[in-house]
């Protein structure tokens, strides 16, 4: 490594740490803790405390959840980020917005769109218990006669490379079954070399099998978790998931926690109201016709069997309305493997389909022959 190189990376780490820092004190969105993730660049609030991460691609500049600062400050912040951009000619998205700060948003002069909604807990109030959520309750029982416990897993205490090697595992297992590249920028990675606060939990069978993983991170100055990763292996017993987030859950109350996410529902309800513009309109098309590009649908229902409330989440944009351009940044920015892995998945699901047609008129011109 050169000299060059090493005053980068220590550059790099003192912000890191400031970076961090900041989302002890004011992280409110539960995508907040992803700042510190490698793939994120940092913009820095002047004359008071406040972070953007963000990722650039082309000319537009993707930003992960909102600006983490004090809410006296939150117009500020958008004044001097709007001069930034401006100065770099860059377009900004905010993606995974809160509500909240939508009325802030539209008085510096962005426009927003409803881009899903997030399943959201009451730590002290929920319940396996009653009719909504019979199904994990079964699954619950299940995972419990099978003989699975769940443990956390501390490696800022002490590294534990066998425990380590199957997180690993299963997520490789877990990636060989998408048919897009894995996504970044609004999902975590598992950090095990420099864990933060991250909190990793796990489910083990009686042969020391790990057969599930949650990895969660704090929001609401740690008031607050949000289930970032949720991995299981591939032909794990039933139940193993619904152990893991009950498990997590009595741990959380017992600790006085006060919310958890499961995260977002991308695209979900996005024209359940009466002035849906044609971004909404497109979202809410693609979240019932291509979940071959990515489980839409499933990753709702997978959610919604926890019996959460849900919170509306918006992408937030200068200019006002989303363009072509922008929605292609945002995809770049999501996908491990960029834009281009979202065309080649969609053009898979084409030919897929156009397959299934064309094999369909065949089995019934066979019919009438016969």
């Amino acid at each position: 490594m050169t000299q060059q190189e090493e005053n980068k990376e220590k550059i790099r780490d003192q912000q890191w740490k400031r970076v961090r820092g900041i989302l002890r004190k004011y992280s409110e969105n539960s995508l907040a803790y992803l700042s510190l993730e490698p793939d994120k660049q940092w913009f820095f609030a002047e004359g008071f405390e406040g972070v953007a991460s963000y990722a650039v691609s082309g000319h537009t500049m993707v930003i992960c959840g909102d600006p983490v600062c004090a809410d006296a400050d939150f117009s500020a912040f958008l004044t001097q980020l709007k001069q930034f951009a401006a100065a770099h000619r860059y377009r900004i998205v905010f993606l995974m917005t809160m509500e909240k700060h939508l009325q802030a948003y539209q008085d510096a002069g962005f426009g927003f769109h409803k881009s899903g909604e997030e399943a959201v807990f009451n730590v002290q109030t929920w319940s396996i218990s009653g009719g909504r959520c019979a199904k994990v309750r079964s699954s619950w029982h299940t995972a419990v006669h099978k003989g699975l416990t769940v443990k956390e897993y501390r490696p800022w205490e002490k590294r534990e490379p066998e425990v380590e090697r199957q997180f690993i595992e299963i997520t490789d297992q877990w990636l060989k079954g998408k048919h897009t590249a894995r996504l970044q920028f609004a999902v975590g990675s598992l950090m095990l070399e420099r864990p933060c606060d991250k909190r990793y939990f796990y489910a083990v069978d009686a042969k020391g099998v790990i057969q599930g993983i949650n990895v969660l991170n704090p929001y609401r100055s740690g008031k607050a978790w949000i289930v970032d990763i949720m991995r299981r292996r591939e032909g794990c017993p039933h139940g193993v998931m619904e152990l893991l987030f009950h498990d997590i859950m009595a741990k959380l109350k017992a600790e006085g926690a006060e919310q958890v996410s499961l995260g977002a529902a991308p695209f979900y309800r996005t024209t359940a109201h009466p002035h849906a513009d044609l971004s909404e309109r497109a979202e809410h098309y693609v979240y019932n016709h291509m979940n071959y590009m990515y489980g839409f649908k499933s990753l709702q229902r997978a959610k919604a069997k926890y019996n959460p409330y849900w919170q509306n989440i918006y992408i937030v944009c200068r200019p006002k309305h989303l363009s072509p351009w922008m929605d292609e940044a945002a995809f770049a920015v999501l996908d491990s493997h960029g834009f281009r892995d979202y065309v080649r998945t969609f053009l898979e699901m084409r030919r897929a389909e156009k397959a299934e047609k064309k094999k369909a008129r065949q089995d019934k011109r066979q019919k009438r022959k016969e």
